[in-house]
């Protein structure tokens, strides 16, 4: 009978356990779901402006969509991989001349400032 009650407590435990656990499940799924759709706002956003932009400098330019188009390939391909992404770059810190890299904000040996690779990094 004791190793019954035991068992019950064992049982009522990881009960409690699980349930804790569902719990914190649902609230992370709801977090992600807000989060992905933050992005996804985000993206359209920058997909807004960036068609904005380029129909100004289309109109006002005679800069073609080929023009466009080339220069997004050798931007992908600086980093050396044609990956459809930018990103950033092996640097030196200004302040200690070790090795880093533009995607911190800050040299992690001296904490000095750093400078970023372009404009997209800079926000």
């Amino acid at each position: 009978m004791l190793w019954d009650l035991i068992q019950q407590g064992q049982i009522s435990q990881a009960n409690a356990t699980a349930e804790s656990a569902k719990q914190d499940s649902a609230s992370n799924a709801e977090r992600l779901h807000k989060e992905v759709l933050r992005l996804e706002a985000k993206m359209d956003r920058l997909a807004i402006i960036t068609q904005g932009l380029w129909e100004l400098l289309s109109e006002k330019t005679d800069l073609t969509e080929k023009d466009i188009e080339a220069k997004i390939a050798e931007i992908d391909i600086r980093d050396g991989r044609k990956d459809g992404k930018i990103t950033g770059k092996p640097t030196t810190c200004p302040k200690c001349a070790r090795p880093t890299h533009t995607r911190l904000r800050s040299c992690p040996y001296c904490g000095a400032a750093l400078d970023k690779g372009h404009i997209v990094e800079k926000s």
